[in-house]
């Protein structure tokens, strides 16, 4: 099955480490997560979406290492301090009032670990589009580490990286 090239950008982008401890939110399907869980040999992957369904599909994909969250984000309840990485792809609640879920998201991120905010449009954006993203992340006591940009098709997407 061919990955669709924003999931094989967000891995790259990720630099997952054997050992490391990742969360994403949003998990839908697992694509992502599939392509996480086998890179982890020590570490772990745990992986939340509201929708059953979709974590249905995404537990039968049988992901070692992966541990699958039926839940509204801002509703879960996640280990303190356990994650290096916490990354959504498109996920709304960025574009909304996500105080809750970014205050969850501090607590569950060890020291120094990032916070990675991937989006593709469903029509081309510029590196513009992340503006509003970066505010709301900085309005909440975030800081920027960098904002990547990348051209594919059928549109072209964003990840803000933050701590």
């Amino acid at each position: 099955m061919k990955i669709n090239e924003r999931f094989t950008w967000a891995v790259d982008v990720l630099d997952i480490k054997p050992s490391g401890h990742l969360l994403e939110i949003g998990c839908g399907a697992g694509i992502l997560v599939e392509q996480i869980g086998g890179r982890l040999t020590k570490g772990t992957i745990t992986a939340v979406d509201s929708s059953a369904a979709m974590i249905k599909i995404a537990t039968r994909k049988n992901i070692a290492n992966a541990r699958f969250i039926t839940s509204d984000f801002a509703s879960v309840e996640l280990p303190d301090k356990t994650y290096d990485k916490v990354l959504a792809f498109n996920v709304n609640f960025f574009w909304k009032d996500p105080s809750a879920e970014l205050a969850l998201i501090r607590k569950c991120l060890k020291r120094n670990g990032k916070l990675y905010v991937f989006y593709q449009a469903p029509y081309d954006i510029t590196i513009a589009a992340a503006k509003p993203i970066e505010e709301m992340l900085r309005s909440h006591g975030y800081t920027i580490v960098d904002t990547l940009f990348k051209k594919m098709t059928p549109a072209s997407a964003f990840c803000i990286v933050a701590t």
